[in-house]
């Protein structure tokens, strides 16, 4: 199905778009106009569908040929980074992976990432680099790494962010806590003793989501307690510390639970991401892989949530990319 729509008829439909005159887009391809007329007919046999609405004017887009526009621009530009992926596979020539992550990004998605670009460029060289995401985003900025792992949201105008894993975010207790009973513990319950967290100074998007989303359920953060990692959270949560966020899929500790907080869905999301370039192909590449992949992830996380039975009990959510 759709055997007789190559690329070529893309890059002509694009061209016939954006000039909106059949005579323009030909003299931009170096074609006829009839040539060029027979491949707009040809792709539109082939999918079957009418892209175009001629006039006298000139051609405009028709629903269906609007719809089309962004996915041959996207497939055009996949061709061109495979190609290039391909060429640099050839020679030999693939660049280094000089990937940082956030030191609260989980493990197996920093060895998934590695696992990837080494299917895609066997024998290439990769550099990790753990630092926290304000710093992160600094090299990324001055070139010293060319790809990070964070947790979003983050504020930068000229990256590419790549979503990769969602999963939820729950409240770590101890497991004699009195709380640790119920399935879903009350906001109020938990007021000023939400204390342990990263610094907000590493990551100030991340922390002001998460402190303004759940101030509107009557929870505050209170920055009592930093930690620099996650081992850090669970060891002060057991000292008695506090209580903490931490994803649902992270190994406890077996003196630690956790808990949803009641009416308040909290969804960690980690992404990612690099800068825009020309030279960026081996980027975008790993990135339509790891995109592929995340969706068998959150299948995973999932399927950990139902196992542990914390399944959302209150209707009204408040959702948190963060």
């Amino acid at each position: 199905m759709y055997e007789l729509v190559e690329f070529r008829h893309l890059r002509s439909f694009l061209a016939v778009a954006r000039e909106g005159n059949f005579t323009r887009a030909a003299d931009r391809l170096h074609l006829t106009q009839p040539a060029l007329s027979t491949q707009i007919k040809q792709m539109e046999d082939g999918i079957p569908a009418q892209l175009f609405v001629r006039e006298r004017t000139g051609v405009m887009l028709t629903p269906a040929g609007a719809a089309l526009l962004a996915y041959a621009e996207q497939a055009l530009r996949l061709r061109d980074q495979t190609f290039d992926a391909v060429q640099a596979i050839d020679r030999g020539t693939a660049p280094p992976l000089v990937l940082g992550f956030s030191l609260f990004i989980e493990h197996a998605l920093v060895e998934r990432t590695f696992a990837s670009y080494q299917r895609l460029f066997p024998g290439s060289d990769i550099r990790p680099s753990p630092q926290c995401t304000s710093q992160l985003l600094a090299w990324l900025g001055d070139g010293a790494i060319n790809a990070a792992l964070v947790t979003t949201p983050v504020k930068a105008h000229d990256l590419v962010i790549q979503p990769i894993d969602r999963e939820r975010l729950l409240l770590c207790l101890r497991k004699d806590d009195p709380l640790a009973s119920a399935d879903a513990i009350l906001p109020r319950q938990i007021a000023g003793k939400l204390s342990i967290t990263f610094d907000p100074k590493q990551h100030p998007e991340l922390f002001s989501y998460l402190d303004s989303t759940l101030s509107r359920a009557g929870v505050s953060i209170q920055p009592r307690h930093l930690c620099t990692t996650p081992h850090d959270v669970q060891w002060m949560v057991k000292r008695g510390l506090g209580y903490a966020l931490v994803r649902e899929s992270r190994i406890l500790d077996p003196d630690l639970v956790v808990r949803q907080i009641a009416g308040v869905e909290l969804i960690a999301e980690s992404a990612f991401v690099y800068r825009k370039s020309e030279g960026a192909s081996h980027l975008a590449l790993l990135a339509c892989e790891l995109k592929s992949a995340a969706r068998t992830l959150e299948t995973g996380h999932k399927k950990v949530a139902k196992e542990a039975g914390l399944r959302d009990r209150v209707p009204a959510q408040m959702k948190l990319l963060g």
